[in-house]
C-alpha cells in the first residue's frame, strides 16, 4: 500500500518526501522494523528517538513517523520520506487499523475498562460465547489468545499495532467474537480510538496508576472516554454499555453517556438494577443461585469465589444477554470458566490449608481478595504481598492498613522492587500495618517481614495450619520479578508447588 494511500483523509500526518512509497508493513519497536515498513518512533527521549530511527532504517524501513516539532535529532536521512504528526500514537492507531482492513468493523469486539474485575469479566465472557458457539479471542493482561492459544504477551492494552494485526488474525481464524481489557493508560495514550467496539463495560474504580495519572479524576476521565467518545463513534449497531448501578463511579459512567445509539444497562447488588442477583450464596464450593438479567432468569453454578466475583459474573452475564446470547449458553459459560490465571487460583500445598494465589496488587483489589478470603475461611488469613518499585507510593502504607485490618497475619515481602530498595519500599508498607493492628478491631495482632519473596511463602506454609487460607498477592499470572535491571524467573505457583514438595518430605 503508498504512504499516501494509507494516510489519506487523515487531519494528522504531512508527508515530507515521496508519498508513492511503497509500505509492507507497521513497527514502532525499531527491533521488528523490516524492508518496506512505515516506522513510528515515540520515545520521549531524544537520544532514544534517534537511535531507533537510525536502527529501523537499517533494517529497511522506507519512512518514519516522528513527532510535528521537527527535532529527529538529526537522524533521518535525506532519502527517507518523514511524516510530521501531532500525535504518533494516535496516528499509528489510525494508519494501523487501515493497513490492517479495520477487522474490528465484523467483529462483535467487546471493551473491559476498570481498575479491577477487568481479566475474569473476559475470561468469562469469552467462556460465554464459546458455549454460544462462537469462538472468542482475548486481549488483556495475560496476553492475547486465540480460542486458547497464546499469540503474545505485554502491555494489557497493547499498542494499536498489535492490537489491529491480533484482530486480524483472529478474523482470518473464524474469530469474530473478542474481549479486550482496556486500560487507562491504552485511553489515554490512543491506542484504542480507532477500533470500532459494539460494547463497553465499566467494572469499578479505585487506586490506581496514579504515577501516570494526575489524580483520581484524572484517572476516572481517561476511562470515561470510553463510554463518551470511542465507544459512540463505533461503526457497529446495536451498541452497549454497561456499569454498576449502585456505584458512584459506574452511575457517573451511565449518566455521562448521551448518544442515542448507546443502550445504557446498569448491573449490582440492588434490585433496581437491570442485572442482579437473586437468591445468590457465596461460599468455598464457589458460586450458586440465580440473577435476573433484563429479566430473564439465569442459573448460575460457579467455581469462582468471593463478592466481587460476583459482581464479574453479573457484569458479564448482563452484558453477554444484552447481545443477545440466550441464557442457557450464559449459565453455561459461567460454569465452564475456571477464572483467569493467578486470579484467585488455587494452588495445591498443605492437607487442609488452602492457598490463594492472586494478581492483587492495589488497595481495592487487596481489600476484595482478603475479604473474600475471610468469607469462606474457619481458621486465619495469612497474606503474603507487598508493593512494586517505581510505581505509585502512596498506595503502600494504604495496602498495609488494609492487610493489617484484615487479614490475621500479614508477611510483607518483595513484589517488583525494580530500581528501588526492598528494604525502603516494605518500609513503607510496614507503617500502614502497625497503625492497623493498633486499632480497634483490627484482625491482626502482629506481622512478619521477610523481603525474599521465596522465604516469605515459605514462611506463611510453614505456619498455617488445617483450617486456614493462604493468599498470596501481588502478582498472580506473573513468571518473573523485576530486580534492579534484572528479570528474574519467579511464578508465586510454581514456588508454592515446590515448597509444598519440600515440606512434605521435611515431615515426612
Amino acid at each position: 500500500m503508498k504512504l499516501a494511500d494509507l494516510l489519506a483523509g487523515f487531519d494528522d500526518g504531512r508527508i515530507e518526501g515521496d508519498g508513492a512509497v511503497e509500505i509492507s508493513g507497521l513497527s514502532y519497536d525499531s527491533r521488528k522494523a523490516a524492508p518496506g515498513h512505515l516506522f513510528f518512533a515515540m520515545a520521549r527521549d531524544r537520544d532514544r528517538n534517534r537511535a531507533n530511527i537510525d536502527d529501523a532504517l537499517n533494517r529497511g524501513a522506507r519512512a518514519i513517523v516522528m513527532g510535528g516539532g521537527g527535532d529527529d535529532g538529526g537522524s533521518a536521512r535525506p532519502a527517507v520520506t518523514v511524516v510530521r504528526s501531532e500525535r504518533p500514537r494516535r496516528l499509528m492507531g489510525a494508519v494501523a487499523s487501515r493497513f490492517y482492513g479495520h477487522p474490528s468493523e465484523r467483529m462483535d469486539l467487546i471493551a473491559v475498562t476498570g481498575t479491577s474485575g477487568k481479566t475474569t469479566s473476559t475470561y468469562l465472557l469469552a467462556s460465554i460465547f464459546e458455549s454460544a458457539g462462537f469462538p472468542a479471542g482475548i486481549i488483556g493482561t495475560v496476553g492475547i489468545f486465540i480460542s486458547g492459544e497464546k499469540i503474545y504477551s505485554g502491555l494489557t492494552t497493547p499498542e494499536s499495532v498489535d492490537i489491529e494485526s491480533a484482530l486480524s488474525r483472529m478474523e482470518r481464524g473464524g474469530v469474530r467474537h473478542v474481549c479486550a481489557e482496556v486500560s487507562s493508560i491504552g485511553i489515554a495514550e490512543g491506542r484504542v480510538d480507532a477500533l470500532d467496539f459494539r460494547a463497553a463495560m465499566f467494572t469499578n474504580l479505585g487506586r490506581d496508576h496514579l504515577d501516570y495519572h494526575r489524580d483520581m479524576e484524572d484517572y476516572f476521565a481517561a476511562k470515561l472516554r470510553l463510554f463518551t467518545e470511542i465507544l459512540p463513534h463505533s461503526r457497529r449497531a446495536g451498541l452497549v454499555a454497561i456499569a454498576r448501578g449502585d456505584d458512584a463511579y459506574g452511575r457517573r459512567v451511565l449518566d455521562a453517556i448521551n448518544a442515542p445509539q448507546v443502550r445504557k444497562v446498569s448491573f449490582g447488588l440492588k434490585s433496581d438494577c437491570d442485572i442482579y442477583p437473586k437468591d445468590v450464596v457465596c461460599d468455598g464450593a464457589g458460586i450458586r443461585g440465580t440473577i435476573i438479567a433484563l429479566g430473564n432468569r439465569v442459573e448460575l453454578a460457579s467455581p469462582l469465589v468471593g463478592d466481587f466475583n460476583l459482581l464479574n459474573i453479573l457484569g458479564a452475564c448482563g452484558l453477554s444477554v444484552a447481545l443477545g446470547i440466550e441464557s442457557a449458553a450464559v449459565a453455561d459459560g459461567v460454569r465452564r470458566c475456571p477464572g483467569a490465571p493467578g486470579r484467585m487460583e488455587a494452588v495445591p500445598a498443605r492437607a487442609g490449608v488452602l492457598v490463594l494465589v492472586d494478581y492483587a496488587h492495589k488497595p481495592d483489589a487487596l481489600e476484595a481478595v482478603l475479604n473474600a478470603a475471610r468469607a469462606i475461611t474457619r481458621g486465619r488469613v495469612i497474606c503474603v504481598f507487598g508493593c512494586g518499585g517505581d510505581r505509585d507510593r502512596g498506595k503502600r502504607p494504604l495496602m498495609g492498613e488494609i492487610a493489617g485490618r484484615l487479614a490475621d497475619l500479614p508477611i510483607i515481602t518483595s513484589d517488583n522492587p525494580r530500581s528501588e530498595n526492598p528494604d525502603a519500599i516494605i518500609g513503607e508498607i510496614e507503617a500502614g500495618v502497625r497503625g492497623a493492628i493498633s486499632m480497634p478491631g483490627a484482625r491482626a495482632r502482629e506481622y512478619r517481614i521477610e523481603a525474599d519473596r521465596r522465604l516469605a511463602i515459605a514462611l506463611a506454609l510453614e505456619i498455617a495450619t488445617a483450617g486456614d487460607t493462604v493468599i498470596v498477592a501481588g502478582k498472580g499470572h506473573e513468571n518473573y520479578q523485576l530486580v534492579g535491571s534484572r528479570t528474574l524467573a519467579f511464578d508465586d505457583r510454581a514456588v508454592i508447588r515446590e515448597l509444598a514438595m519440600e515440606l512434605d518430605r521435611a515431615h515426612g
